[in-house]
C-alpha cells in the first residue's frame, strides 16, 4: 500500500475528536519539511491531578510506533517538539497537544476529550502517528539490490595470488562457498497494554424527599462512601427520615421514622448515570400517647437515573431519582384496629454533593 493511501486509511480511521489536529498539521508538515527534514520530534508528555491512572509516557510512544510500523519517532535531539498535556475535567478527561517547528513556531494546536483516560491516549497516538509519518526515513523498495561502488576491483596481493596449475594436473573441484545465513524472522514485540485503571474513593451526602414508605412525604438525609471507576462505582449508602406525624386512628398521634442501607451499583456515561439498588432497614412508631416505640422491618428493590454536574476536579453535584419496589412492607396497627400499610412503590429525590480523591 502506497504512502498516501496509508495517510488516508489513518485519517479515516480517525475518530472526530483527533480528525481536526492530524489534518491541520498534516498540512503544515510539507511547509515545515522544506526548511530541512528534521530527524524526528522530541516528546513533552505531562499528567496533570487526577490522572494518575492514565498510561504513561512509554504507552503512548508505542501506540504511535505501532501505527508506523514499528519505529518510534521520538528522540532527544529532534527538531520538532511535541507537547501532550493530559488533564482531569470533572467525570472526562481532556487532552491537549502542540506541535512546535525547530524555531519554536507553532504548527498546530488541538484539544481532545474523553470519559476514558486509555481512549484519549489512543486518539493522540493515532493523530500524532499521521503528522510525524513525514519524519520517518525512506525505506528501499523490496528486493532492491544495494549499488556496488564504482572504480575498478582491487587487484589481489601477490601473495593471495593462485599457483599455476600444470596442464596434466587434475583440476579440484571447486570449494563450495558458504552458505548466506538465513536471517531469523523478527518476532513481533508485544504492546503493552494500558495499566490497569484504579479506583477513586468516592463519598457523598446530601438531602432528600421520600414517599410511600411513611404515611407522608417524609424528609430526610444520605450519605455515601464507595469505589469509583470511569464508567462504574459501587457504594455502600445509608438514609434517614425524619419523624412525621401520622394518626392511624382518631385522637392517637403516631411519629413514624426510617433508618435503611442501601448497596448502590452504578454505570456512568459522561454526566448522566443509572444504577441498581438494593435497600434494607426499619420504620420507626412512637406513640405519643405511651412513649411506646415500634420497630418493624423494612426491604426494597429498585432503580436509580441521575444527574451528575463537575463542579471542580474533586467535587460533582448529583441529582437522582429513585423508584423503589417495596418488598417487605410495614404494617401498622394500633389497638383499635385503625392502621395503615406502606406502598408497594416508594420514590425518593434526592440532591447530593460529591467529592473523589
Amino acid at each position: 500500500m502506497s504512502g498516501p493511501r496509508l495517510v488516508c486509511r489513518r485519517i479515516w480511521r480517525m475518530k472526530g475528536a483527533a480528525l481536526p489536529l492530524a489534518a491541520s498539521l498534516f498540512l503544515v508538515a510539507p511547509v515545515a519539511l522544506g526548511q530541512g527534514a528534521p530527524r524526528g520530534a522530541r516528546l513533552s508528555y505531562t499528567r496533570g491531578p487526577g490522572t494518575e491512572g492514565c498510561p504513561e509516557e512509554p504507552s503512548l510512544r508505542e501506540i504511535v510506533a505501532g501505527q508506523l510500523g514499528g519505529v518510534d519517532p521520538f528522540v532527544d535531539d529532534g527538531a520538532w517538539h511535541v507537547e501532550v498535556v493530559v488533564q482531569r475535567r470533572g467525570p472526562a478527561f481532556r487532552g491537549e497537544i502542540a506541535l512546535h517547528d525547530r524555531d519554536g513556531r507553532e504548527l498546530g494546536r488541538q484539544e481532545l476529550s474523553s470519559p476514558i483516560c486509555g481512549v484519549l491516549v489512543g486518539d493522540i497516538g493515532l493523530a500524532l502517528s499521521v503528522v510525524l509519518r513525514p519524519l520517518l526515513p525512506p525505506r528501499p523498495a523490496p528486493g532492491s539490490a544495494p549499488t556496488p561502488p564504482s572504480g575498478p576491483p582491487p587487484r589481489p596481493a601477490p601473495e593471495d595470488a593462485a599457483p599455476p596449475v600444470s596442464p596434466g594436473a587434475p583440476r579440484e573441484a571447486p570449494a563450495s562457498e558458504p552458505p548466506h545465513p538465513v536471517a531469523a524472522a523478527a518476532r513481533p514485540v508485544p504492546r503493552p497494554g494500558p495499566p490497569p485503571e484504579r479506583p477513586r474513593l468516592q463519598l457523598g451526602a446530601g438531602v432528600l424527599l421520600g414517599a410511600g414508605v411513611a404515611p407522608s412525604v417524609a424528609v430526610g438525609f444520605s450519605g455515601f462512601a464507595g469505589a469509583r471507576w470511569e464508567r462504574f462505582s459501587l457504594s455502600l449508602e445509608a438514609r434517614g427520615d425524619l419523624p412525621i406525624d401520622a394518626e392511624p386512628y382518631r385522637g392517637r398521634i403516631v411519629e413514624v421514622s426510617g433508618v435503611s442501607g442501601s448497596l448502590v451499583s452504578c454505570g456512568h456515561m459522561d454526566w448522566f448515570f443509572g444504577c441498581a439498588l438494593a435497600t434494607a432497614g426499619g420504620v420507626w412508631q412512637s406513640r405519643e400517647s405511651t412513649g411506646r416505640e415500634f420497630a418493624l422491618p423494612y426491604a426494597a428493590l429498585g432503580l436509580r437515573a441521575g444527574l451528575e454536574v463537575p463542579l471542580s476536579v474533586r467535587l460533582a453535584g448529583q441529582l437522582t431519582g429513585d423508584l423503589l419496589l417495596n418488598t417487605v412492607r410495614p404494617v401498622h396497627r394500633s389497638p383499635h384496629g385503625a392502621g395503615w400499610k406502606t406502598a408497594p412503590i416508594s420514590q425518593a429525590v434526592a440532591l447530593r454533593l460529591i467529592a473523589l480523591f
